[in-house]
């Protein structure tokens, strides 16, 4: 009885590592979680019938009022965040391959710069959004609601890119080595 070289080959080792992916996963679930929290306001908002669901983001909304009301700005974040799971789901099904290192990369690309964008808009507008915690004395709840937490999707996805990065340039070195 002899086997299939599909049955007997071992699978090609992971070329996103294993952090990466859980982190995939995590992003994924937390973007679907909070695009439907934006896209469902103001039935999802504090006082709307779907609250209950979201206490995490209607305590958040007393601090960053572009998550207490329909902002384009927010809703449009949204969306990109639904594109971004779309493509999150695609790198974890082929972790293996090195289309899915390449796209990973270019998500974290993506939620990167749309958070450095989230901080810009707020700063350029003079904390529009953010300033009423600041003036009713908040700054430690403003710090540790409204900028810390947020610093996540900043410093995770940079550490990411970093690494797909390095995979990728290494790649074309190698390829690059052996094709001269």
């Amino acid at each position: 009885m002899s086997t299939s070289p599909e049955r007997t080959a071992a699978k090609p080792p992971l070329l996103v590592p294993r952090w990466i992916a859980v982190w995939f996963v995590v992003t994924a679930l937390i973007q679907t979680y909070d695009a439907c929290y934006e896209l469902l306001g103001p039935l999802s908002h504090a006082g709307g019938p779907l609250a209950w669901f979201w206490p995490g983001h209607v305590f958040y909304s007393s601090f960053d009022q572009r998550y207490a009301q329909a902002d384009a700005f927010g809703s449009a974040q949204s969306w990109a965040n639904l594109l971004e799971v779309i493509a999150l789901i695609w790198v974890l099904t082929h972790l293996r391959r090195w289309s899915g290192v390449v796209l990973g990369l270019i998500v974290s690309v993506a939620t990167f710069w749309k958070t450095v964008l989230y901080f810009l808009v707020e700063a350029s507008s003079g904390l529009e959004m953010t300033r009423q915690s600041l003036e009713r004395g908040d700054i430690a709840g403003f710090l540790s609601v409204a900028v810390l937490p947020n610093l996540v999707w900043i410093v995770v996805p940079f550490a990411v890119i970093v690494v797909l990065g390095r995979r990728i340039v290494r790649r074309l070195q190698a390829t690059e080595v052996r094709g001269t």
